[in-house]
């Protein structure tokens, strides 16, 4: 009879992540088991425990793996040698990118158990992080503005970036984009509009 394939500790829950992200884009985050993972990755039901307390605790960690993607990209293109609004400009599209590409991640980032009623600390952590992008860039480019008009602009271009991704990625605008131009145009277009507003002095 064939063994159960023995893990190392920190294989299963490399395994068990990348199950569970896989799991995630696919179908979504409402149906993930802990026990359906077990029996995806071949290991006992019991198993998954030793690494994750329940399956909250495991749709956190796919969570905080989506932030550290999602602002490793946005903290690189902050330190680029570009003009501030070149840079806020890709920040908007990087996020667009995402979104397009991992809808049902960002929807457990966003808007899931993880941040109903209350936006997990770990969360908020690393949401903080990806602010702090953007709030860099915004200083750089209005350096006379004082702190708490700096963090109303960064929070209304945020708001304009995420309100659009989210409306685009469920289809609600397009009966409204003009069919004679890319998508990416659009989207550009858009952003470029955010970024203009936000930059104005």
């Amino acid at each position: 009879m064939a063994k159960a394939p023995t893990y190392h500790k920190e294989d299963l829950r490399r395994d068990l992540l990348a199950a569970a992200r896989a799991h995630v884009a696919a179908q979504g985050h409402l149906s993930l088991s802990l026990r359906s993972l077990a029996q995806q990755v071949g290991v006992s039901t019991a198993a998954p425990y030793y690494h994750f307390a329940d399956r909250r605790a495991l749709l956190l960690a796919v969570a905080e793996e989506g932030f550290a993607q999602l602002n490793g990209s946005a903290l690189g293109i902050a330190e680029e040698p570009l003009p501030a609004a070149d840079r806020m400009l890709a920040l908007g599209e990087a996020f667009l990118t995402f979104a397009a590409t991992q809808p049902r991640l960002l929807e457990l980032m966003y808007e899931s158990e993880l941040t109903t009623p209350e936006i997990d600390p770990a969360l908020l952590v690393q949401q903080s992080r990806g602010y702090r992008a953007l709030l860099t860039v915004m200083e750089q480019a209005c350096p006379a503005l004082p702190p708490v008009e700096l963090s109303v602009r960064v929070m209304a271009f945020w708001s304009t970036v995420y309100g659009y991704a989210m409306l685009r990625t469920k289809l609600m605008l397009k009966p409204y984009e003009p069919s004679d131009l890319p998508a990416e145009t659009v989207d550009r277009a858009v952003i470029g509009q955010a970024v203009k507003a936000a930059m104005t002095r």
